[in-house]
């Protein structure tokens, strides 16, 4: 089994992990910021189905799953960060309009999440990285790196249904006359995740 201590110190990264914003977060703070709480939690929950089945691939050893995923690397987060622009500008268009823009059915902000996590290749060629190094039984290291997949997955929705629930409450805030701010500010935060995306490296 794992240590005491080296699963305190798993879940305190994954905790520091899920506090830093990226693509994934800025996808799901956008959406709530625009659509309310519940389009931005249905995001979550396909973000994180996405990132379940990158762990369930490197739970299961599929390394040659992660070396395509990292062949095409290049490729998968381009495409990605054409589709958070291309969100960001249908947000900006619709900004502060008298009738507000109908908010994405259920299958639809599912698949926004999903898309998203899987147009960010580098989680994937992380969590190859990160997980392995909290094993201590190198000669059977599934069980574990299944356990170590399994608390992330965890702490990583709680955290993503967190960003949503507070991106709703500030949305609620700027009601009113600030509805084109937030409506901008959604804008900008789905084009800054496009620039993560962007930036992102190998390393």
């Amino acid at each position: 089994m794992i240590s005491a201590e080296s699963l305190a110190l798993f879940v305190l990264a994954c905790i520091a992990l899920g506090a830093t914003p990226g693509p994934n977060v800025a996808l799901i703070v956008g959406t709530s910021l625009k659509h309310g709480r519940q389009a931005g939690i249905l995001t979550a929950v396909g973000v994180n189905v996405g990132l379940i089945a990158q762990l369930a691939l490197v739970a299961g050893g599929l390394a040659y799953v992660v070396e395509a995923f990292s062949r095409h690397f290049d490729l998968v987060r381009y495409a990605g960060a054409a589709y958070l622009v291309w969100l960001a500008v249908m947000q900006w268009r619709s900004a502060g309009k008298a009738v507000e823009a109908p908010a994405p059915s259920a299958h639809a902000a599912f698949g926004r999440g999903l898309a998203v996590a899987f147009a960010n290749p580098k989680t994937l060629l992380f969590h190859a990285a990160f997980l392995p190094q909290f094993v201590t039984n190198t000669a059977d290291p599934v069980p574990q790196i299944a356990l170590l997949a399994a608390i992330f997955a965890v702490i990583a929705l709680v955290g993503d249904m967190l960003w949503a629930v507070v991106a709703d409450k500030a949305r609620a805030a700027l009601k009113g006359r600030f509805t084109l701010v937030a409506d901008r500010v959604s804008a900008g935060i789905l084009v800054g995740g496009a620039a993560l995306l962007l930036a992102a490296g190998r390393r």
